[in-house]
């Protein structure tokens, strides 16, 4: 299962099948992806079908998956492909159908993500000035509420002066001041 979930084609037909099939029928598969959530992450074709569990899969695959996501979140954000799936997590542990039951993995996620407001160096300061990871801080300020939104918050007005040389930092400017409207 893992080898068609990484082909062209085949990341197609296991999308479609866990759009259209009930968890149950799926059970094999579903383990045997679950087995593989580190490198379907990272792979071209692999992370859609990754997406797709975290639409339509079970609790406890969106579980794992989001702790993955979190355990691996230094690593994952550099790159197109993981990227995506940095953002459907967020997405899915803050709105989905099973946000309740991930309150702590998406917690530990966003706390992953924002990581010491003061330091230069954490995951969300490198994120202001890359091409992907603008994408998922974007993300991050639509899917943070009460005291996180608030860290950062603070945190990227520590980045303003940054956000204002770099061509993608507009879209977190504008990001921020949609969430202050709302």
């Amino acid at each position: 299962p893992v080898r068609v979930a990484c082909h062209m084609y085949g990341c197609r037909v296991v999308q479609r099948l866990l759009e259209h099939c009930a968890s149950q029928q799926l059970q094999h598969l579903l383990d045997s992806l679950a087995a593989s959530i580190d490198f379907l992450t990272a792979d071209l074709y692999g992370n859609y079908v990754v997406q797709h569990m975290l639409e339509h899969g079970r609790l406890e695959d969106k579980r794992e998956i989001v702790r993955a996501v979190a355990r691996n979140v230094d690593s994952l954000w550099r790159s197109k492909c993981s990227s995506h799936v940095v953002e459907k997590a967020l997405e899915i542990a803050s709105e989905g159908q099973h946000s309740g039951s991930l309150e702590a993995e998406r917690s530990a996620l966003v706390s992953k993500l924002i990581g010491d407001p003061s330091d230069r160096s954490s995951i969300l300061h490198q994120m202001v000035g890359d091409r992907f990871g603008t994408f998922i801080v974007q993300r991050l300020i639509e899917h943070t509420q009460g005291h996180e939104k608030e860290i950062l918050k603070q945190a990227l007005q520590r980045c303003v002066p940054l956000l204002k040389r770099h061509p993608r930092g507009k879209y977190i400017l504008d990001a921020l001041k949609r969430a202050a409207m709302s």
